[in-house]
């Protein structure tokens, strides 16, 4: 572990960055329509009960990244083939993030710019951050996503006069069905993916047991802030243009009236989506150089970067497919990785405790 050490201010903007990354593109609770706020809730609750888990997890096995705590609930052979698996699942996702990063861009900014040149551009700006360290990307969170707050703030305030406050009637009008599944995807996107922390957890310069304190703020602002915006989409836009909108954050900005604010909603984006994939690329470089014991993993950066980038342009033929991945596959894909395997360490690591 290299000697590097984060405020607790620094990891609770890290974990508000990571988790508003991709929901200026894609809106997890759009399937629920006009129920999409009670979704928020219960998938927030949900969700909470995991970055709960990944927290506990930490808290028992102090200092540990996720590869060593692998190694020491399942052995060595069976950790590493695990932490593999594991680091497909992290690539998989920043290569995801930097697809939903290249096809906003290209539909709504440069549609005339092949996107795999938006991407290359964007991850060469990535590549040199996490090679300089994450102690320098906490930092850059400092400076940057406290504008993620300004945009909320601004856009808000701009819309003030365009609401519809009944939108979100009638109440389950379709059910609790498509609510439980909004729910579910909330839960797993982008809550459930604060389980690559733990390959940032162990450089918290506080003590462990403050971890949660953050954690669970982190979480809770968050939720408060998405409900917010959930409930704006839906005073705005109405239940229909929600549920098909594809880009709903930057159709938001672009009914303000006499403004021109869609750009910030692309700074929203840049800085959310940095966040995002900037945690995930270490987090893969570091779990690799763990398992195959390179000592540095700065020397895996641009290799894992490189990788990500070919994959978000192979992955997807088009923006419907993107969309769809997103709703129907993505959080049943994200179960093993973000439920069943953190219970069992989570039992386990308990378990050791108390003997």
């Amino acid at each position: 572990m290299e000697n590097v050490k984060i405020s607790g201010i620094q990891l609770f903007l890290l974990i508000i960055g990571f988790l508003f990354g991709s929901t200026s593109i894609l809106t997890p609770v759009a399937s629920a329509k006009n129920d999409a706020w009670l979704a928020v809730i219960i998938g927030g609750l949900g969700g909470a009960c995991l970055v709960w888990m990944y927290v506990a997890i930490a808290v028992l096995n102090p200092s540990k990244t996720l590869v060593e705590i692998l190694r020491n609930r399942f052995g060595k052979y069976l950790g590493n083939a695990i932490a593999i698996l594991y680091i497909w699942y992290i690539v998989h996702f920043s290569a995801l993030t930097f697809r939903n990063f290249g096809e906003f861009i290209v539909t709504v900014t440069y549609p005339e710019t092949p996107m795999v040149v938006i991407i290359g551009i964007f991850a060469a700006l990535l590549v040199y951050a996490v090679n300089s360290g994450i102690e320098v990307v906490s930092r850059s969170s400092e400076l940057f996503v406290p504008l993620l707050f300004v945009i909320i703030i601004i856009i808000s305030l701009s819309l003030i006069t365009t609401h519809d406050f009944t939108a979100f009637l009638p109440l389950l009008e379709n059910g609790i069905k498509p609510v439980l599944h909004a729910a579910f995807e909330f839960a797993t996107f982008p809550l459930g993916e604060i389980f690559v922390f733990l390959m940032v957890f162990p450089h918290f310069n506080k003590k462990i047991n403050n971890l949660k304190k953050i954690a669970a703020f982190s979480v809770i602002i968050f939720i408060l802030l998405y409900l917010w915006s959930i409930f704006e989409y839906l005073f705005v836009l109405g239940k229909d243009l929600l549920y098909r909108a594809n880009f709903v954050p930057h159709i938001i900005a672009s009914l303000i009236p006499n403004s021109n604010l869609e750009p910030l909603i692309d700074i929203y984006l840049i800085i959310g989506g940095g966040v995002k994939i900037s945690i995930c690329i270490y987090a893969a470089a570091k779990a690799l150089s763990q398992v195959f014991g390179i000592s540095d993993y700065r020397k895996l950066v641009t290799a894992v970067t490189t990788f990500s980038v070919v994959l978000s342009v192979w992955v997807y033929e088009n923006l419907l497919e993107m969309v769809e991945f997103a709703q129907k596959v993505w959080p049943y894909y994200s179960i093993p990785f973000q439920i069943v395997i953190p219970l069992i360490l989570l039992l386990s690591s308990y378990r050791a405790k108390t003997d």
